[in-house]
């Protein structure tokens, strides 16, 4: 049997797999029939998947140990006469390129999944991501299987300051997640002989985590879709996870749970009275002094401090950094390691620098991240359209047909929680 087929039975196989899973979630559990076949249709796809990764494995082998073959003519009239063959390369693989070559697979067959898996397969050598795309289903779009999507969420760790600094990344089934938190704690004392004890127990309710939709628009330019080329693939990846990374850390930062939004930071220590004002002149001693006030703000808050860090605004970041004592010398040097003050800190955009009455001001967030949690769909979907208009940085309206482009459409589910609000200290009017 083919490459090809066996590919085809798989893919179907697949299909019959996920009808199953879809009544399991719905219903609880699967009938003893049921339970059956899924456990048969799983063991037939491990069993077609090896046979095609030895077929492949022969096709690689074949291909390496291939030799030459001069074109027709090319050495006269005693030179064989056999046509040359081309050996395509094998895909270059790194952390994000399944997720940058679906995105530019769906683009070059414009929507359609069956020329994009071609593409995929043909002009990009990769079978996975072809797989993924032959197996997904929607009109004009592709769903994004969760090995490729865990690439893609990995990659955002480096460049978003919540996750960078250690908030916990939990799975969200069906588009909700309940997670229970201690509101009140017990308490314990001493009494004499004969005297009663007080029963106290801890008080617990629940942070509500439900998938808010992020929709993040990626526009590429027509002379490039269908082109394939590792720098490429780069420009896609890199155009994808900077805009999905800088909304989400305003999102998890900053927004308020209005118009379908998550209930950021901000927000929520607004809530919990959790916000230090800054006030004084902006001198050394003073400055030192903020930054030792909002530590110990988080201290008498009882928390565990398992990840407490910084997140900065570029100004104050500077600010801070370019410090120096009266003898010159720089008043925090442990910057250039990463941290300030023992703890480790990072800067974005995303908090502003414009604020208050005197549009100077800005934020300083300190918190024990690992009571930030984020509640992640375990799958993306991707989109594509010529004729589609979007807001470009500066919120102007753009007409992906009159600047012959193409617009990619990455929707993604999560939402951001905190466990303990009591940890978080927000210091407000940051004139520094």
């Amino acid at each position: 049997m083919s490459i090809e087929q066996l590919r085809r039975n798989r893919a179907e196989i697949n299909a019959k797999v996920q009808t199953l899973a879809e009544i399991e979630a719905k219903e609880g559990d699967l009938n003893e029939e049921q339970l059956k076949s899924f456990n048969a249709l799983t063991a037939e796809f491990e069993t077609i998947t090896q046979q095609i990764q030895r077929l492949e494995g022969a096709e690689r082998m074949a291909a390496e140990s291939a030799m030459p073959v001069n074109a027709l003519g090319a050495l006269g009239n005693n030179a064989p006469t056999s046509a040359a063959v081309h050996i395509k390369k094998e895909a270059k693989q790194y952390v994000g390129a399944k997720a940058a070559r679906m995105v530019m697979s769906i683009a070059a067959g414009k929507g359609d999944l069956g020329l994009a898996t071609k593409f995929a397969r043909n002009e990009l050598n990769d079978a996975d991501v072809a797989m993924a795309i032959e197996t997904s289903s929607g009109s004009g779009g592709a769903l994004v299987p969760a090995n490729i999507a865990e690439e893609v969420i990995e990659l955002l760790r480096a460049k978003t300051v919540v996750r960078r600094l250690g908030a916990q990344i939990m799975p969200l089934p069906n588009g909700n997640l309940s997670l229970p938190r201690m509101s009140g704690g017990a308490t314990s004392g001493y009494v004499g002989e004969g005297a009663d004890v007080l029963a106290t127990e801890s008080a617990f309710d629940d942070v509500q985590l439900s998938a808010k939709t992020q929709i993040t628009l990626v526009p590429m330019s027509n002379q490039l879709v269908g082109r394939a080329g590792y720098s490429v693939e780069q420009m896609v990846l890199n155009d994808m996870l900077n805009a999905k990374a800088v909304r989400e850390d305003k999102a998890f930062l900053r927004d308020d749970g209005t118009s379908n939004t998550p209930t950021g930071f901000k927000k929520t220590a607004e809530n919990a009275s959790r916000t230090v004002a800054w006030s004084g002149t902006a001198n050394l001693a003073t400055i030192d002094a903020f930054l030792d006030g909002l530590i110990l703000t988080l201290m008498n808050s009882n928390s565990m401090m398992v990840r407490p860090g910084w997140a900065l605004s570029p100004t104050s970041y500077m600010k801070l950094f370019g410090l120096r004592d009266g003898n010159g010398n720089k008043v925090y040097p442990e910057m250039n390691e990463g941290v300030l003050k023992g703890y480790p800190f990072a800067s974005t955009t995303t908090i502003p620098n414009n604020l208050g009455t005197g549009t100077n001001e800005s934020e300083i967030y300190f918190a024990d991240w690992n009571d930030v949690v984020i509640g992640e769909s375990e799958s993306m979907s991707v989109d594509f359209s010529r004729e589609a208009t979007y807001k470009d940085a500066a919120g102007n309206l753009v007409s992906a047909f009159a600047r012959n482009q193409s617009l990619i459409r990455l929707v993604a589910e999560h939402d951001v929680g905190f466990r303990h609000p009591e940890g978080l200290v927000l210091g407000t009017g940051i004139i520094w």
